[in-house]
């Protein structure tokens, strides 16, 4: 039952959806939720009171035992299941995933279907020959390494990049630190994985203790991309989808965009339900410990992978200082655990700290990444 309505307020126009998620489901009440979405109190109430009409139709047939037919989701599922047969790289595939990860709930069967048929292609053009060349998976595990290392930066605790990490990590005594080591990953062994067992393909990149059935808080330096914009703005992958209408224009600004983070992972798990105002409210106390005299402010930040997500910004600084949220599910974990994630991009962190101008690295660990790039299929990945 909870799922289902979860599903009908997920359908919602943004402007409901947001206000009852954050109202019925997050932690906020009727102010701290109109503050979030930067509105005042009373347009708050109105949204909530419009919203709840507007899931009527949806309640009845939830208590019917059924669920009302969308024509114009159903459309777009069909759209996405025929321009997968034109390939990854097609600008039709390109239309489909924009509408699909636009969707609310994002059809995650669906794309995991279109996942595995890709999967399975690039398997049989192989033939009996591995799945990755050594030349392949030299240049996999470097940039996988890149991602999953600090940089030199980071390591360095005169830097305000490296001060910045430690002074956060300190400030975080109940998170374990944890390292990822790439060099002990069989990579083309993963590969094939991915294609029956995603969950335990990927358990690699996951603290080691991570899928036992009890709490646990971990953070982990990394690093992440994100795309600077021709307008000033600092994007993620699936913020920059949404801004470029064509599959050009997004692969124009990522050969011109693309950069590279200095990052702090946290990942928490536990057996009580987690919203997203606990998640603020974690960023809140860091932003006071670590940077009390910088203005900060969040915003909804809405991704396939989280339940409900913010993004937190410091000042006039166009990086963002942290993305996270409430993830909607997480394969491979026992029931009744729930679980939530949270970037912290450290160049505003040391920018706030140090008075300096810290900037983020130009460049990705994958070239050919950025000049040939479509959206992945799965932005869960």
């Amino acid at each position: 039952m909870t799922a289902l309505i979860r599903e009908a307020v997920a359908s919602l126009p943004a402007i409901f959806r947001e206000a009852i998620s954050l109202f019925y489901f997050e932690g906020y009440s009727v102010e701290d939720a109109a503050r979030f979405l930067g509105v005042p109190a009373g347009t708050l109430k109105r949204r909530l009171h419009d919203g709840r009409r507007r899931l009527q139709s949806a309640a009845e047939h939830i208590l019917e035992g059924s669920k009302p037919m969308d024509p114009e989701r159903e459309q777009i599922l069909q759209q996405i299941r025929e321009s997968a047969n034109e390939g990854l790289t097609s600008d039709a595939f390109y239309q489909a995933i924009r509408k699909a990860f636009s969707l609310r709930p994002v059809p995650r069967e669906l794309l995991g279907e279109i996942r595995k048929h890709f999967l399975e292609e690039a398997i049989k053009k192989r033939g009996q020959a591995p799945l990755l060349s050594p030349e392949q998976e030299r240049v996999l595990r470097e940039g996988l390494r890149q991602f999953h290392e600090p940089s030199e930066r980071a390591r360095d605790p005169n830097h305000p990049v490296g001060a910045a990490a430690s002074a956060i990590r300190a400030a975080l005594p109940e998170f374990r630190s944890w390292q990822v080591n790439i060099s002990e990953i069989n990579l083309a062994e993963r590969a094939r994985q991915l294609l029956t067992d995603r969950a335990g393909a990927l358990s690699c990149l996951l603290p080691p203790d991570f899928a036992k059935e009890s709490p646990g808080a971990y953070v982990t330096a990394e690093r992440a991309m994100l795309i600077k914009d021709e307008d000033g703005s600092v994007v993620t992958f699936g913020e920059l989808m949404k801004k470029k209408a064509t599959q050009e224009a997004y692969r124009e600004q990522m050969k011109a965009g693309a950069c590279m983070s200095d990052a702090l992972g946290l990942l928490w798990k536990q057996l009580e339900p987690v919203d997203l105002r606990s998640v603020e409210d974690l960023l809140r106390r860091l932003a006071e410990q670590i940077v009390p005299r910088t203005s900060r402010r969040f915003s909804a930040y809405e991704e396939p992978r989280y339940r409900a997500g913010l993004r937190m910004q410091f000042g006039d600084n166009p990086i963002p200082a942290a993305i996270g949220g409430v993830l909607d599910s997480w394969r491979g974990l026992p029931p009744g655990l729930h679980v939530a994630s949270v970037a912290i991009y450290l160049e505003p962190w040391a920018s706030a700290r140090s008075g300096q101008v810290v900037e983020l690295a130009k460049g990705t660990p994958f070239p050919s990444f950025a000049q040939n790039t479509s959206p992945p299929n799965d932005p869960t990945e």
